[in-house]
């Protein structure tokens, strides 16, 4: 095999819950610099990924420069984190916010994620993050991405907000779109019908996983309007989700591998994983 010290892309490894993305996610990672390539595996929840919103608020220009009038101090505390977006001031890392409570808890309420903010206004910021990501220019390098672009786009407009589909279908290829010069592709993991999965998954986590999950899943949006409840409810939404998603794959314009896993052994997902990014990096 030849080395893959210059090699490109972006590798979005994405599925639902239990289907291995990220044992897939880290043993690519683990392959492509052992190949020699540079390798940088962003697992999901990482504060600081190029392009997604953990631990990240949104302030208006009117929030941002209220704080700055009435709190000097505590306003240069988050202006050296700040990043300035049309009409917008993200905040990063409020997980480590040393600001007073009140304040602190005001600007953690405007979560990219789970805060008070539209779903119009979520799609625009994460759109615009993209796009800065992509007008870069590549470097050699490839990055392992877990569920940026297709579980937390559906989380945030399916799961939260009820968005209609083809809202959540044109977001999620523009993001594709934002990226094109940077060579990305996407594994996908189809487990096959979630409960049983979902099940396993349950019984391997702490307790408190599916007191997170099943409220996120039934006590908002889509859940919340078509009356699920409990366990057999997330598994509901998750059979929808599947659906949705294998839907979804059909209409993005790029490179694309979806594995049954449920019907190999994960030795032959990772050598069909290795195979397909091989093919597609680009020195």
């Amino acid at each position: 095999m030849n080395g893959l010290g210059r090699a490109r892309g972006v590798v979005m490894v994405e599925g639902l819950p239990g289907s291995g993305k990220s044992t897939t996610a880290d043993d690519l990672a683990k392959w492509l610099t052992a190949n020699g390539a540079t390798a940088h595996h962003w697992p999901e929840g990482r504060a600081d990924h190029p392009v997604d919103f953990e631990h990240v608020s949104l302030l208006s220009d009117g929030e941002y420069t209220r704080i700055r009038d009435e709190d000097p101090q505590s306003w240069h505390r988050l202006d050296a984190r700040a990043e300035h977006y049309p009409g917008m001031w993200l905040i990063r890392h409020t997980d480590k916010l040393d600001l007073p409570p009140a304040l602190a808890e005001t600007i953690r309420g405007r979560d990219a994620y789970d805060g008070d903010v539209s779903p119009q206004l979520h799609a625009r910021v994460l759109s615009e993050s993209w796009r800065r990501y992509g007008s870069r220019m590549p470097q050699p390098g490839i990055e392992v991405w877990e569920c940026v672009f297709i579980q937390n786009p559906v989380c945030a407009f399916i799961a939260r907000f009820d968005q209609p589909v083809d809202a959540l279908t044109a977001h999620v290829q523009g993001l594709a779109a934002a990226i094109r010069g940077h060579n990305p592709m996407l594994v996908y993991l189809d487990a096959g019908d979630p409960e049983p999965v979902l099940r396993a998954v349950a019984s391997e986590r702490p307790d408190w996983w599916l007191d997170l999950v099943i409220p996120y899943h039934t006590q908002q949006g889509y859940g919340l309007r078509r009356g699920l409840e409990g366990f057999d409810g997330y598994v509901e939404f998750m059979r929808m989700r599947r659906e949705l998603e294998l839907e979804l794959l059909s209409k993005l314009d790029l490179p694309t591998l979806l594995i049954r896993t449920d019907e190999e052994p994960r030795s032959a997902t990772a050598e069909r994983v290795h195979a397909f990014v091989e093919e597609h990096l680009v020195a």
